[in-house]
């Protein structure tokens, strides 16, 4: 009777320590993704404190077709053109070409976008990929 209840409870020990390292293993890994994802949000937030860009066009009677944009990184980290959105009136214009693939701050780009606008008053919203932006008020 001693012998196995012995048995008996170093087979539970046992069970129960396999069990605990399990949990931890798998409690390990969530507590990993769960701190990776706070970097990476920790990382992009910082990325659109820090970046900025302006259009800096004067608005009144600006050319119609094409589109001439000027947009000055305002910002203190190098900013990419690889994923421009450009909304005009609210609607998504694809076509469009970019006069450089980065610039550094100080630095201006040239957007032209190929758009035939009525004459009247108009908006124009420039998204980076980081989700940066810039809404400017202009006059065909």
């Amino acid at each position: 009777m001693g012998l196995s209840t012995s048995a008996t409870h170093i087979i539970f020990f046992i069970a129960s320590v396999v069990i605990a390292a399990s949990f931890v293993g798998v409690a390990a890994n969530a507590i990993l993704n769960i701190s990776n994802g706070i970097q990476d949000r920790g990382n992009m937030l910082a990325d659109q404190l820090s970046g900025s860009f302006e259009i800096i066009n004067d608005p009144t009677h600006m050319s119609n077709n094409p589109l001439i944009l000027y947009l000055k990184n305002t910002g203190k980290v190098p900013l990419s053109t690889a994923h421009i959105t450009i909304l005009i009136d609210g609607i998504n214009e694809d076509n469009y070409t970019v006069s450089n693939d980065t610039w550094m701050p100080g630095d201006t780009i040239t957007l032209t976008v190929n758009v035939d606008l009525a004459s009247g008053d108009h908006v124009v919203k420039v998204v980076l990929e980081n989700g940066i932006s810039d809404t400017f008020y202009f006059k065909v």
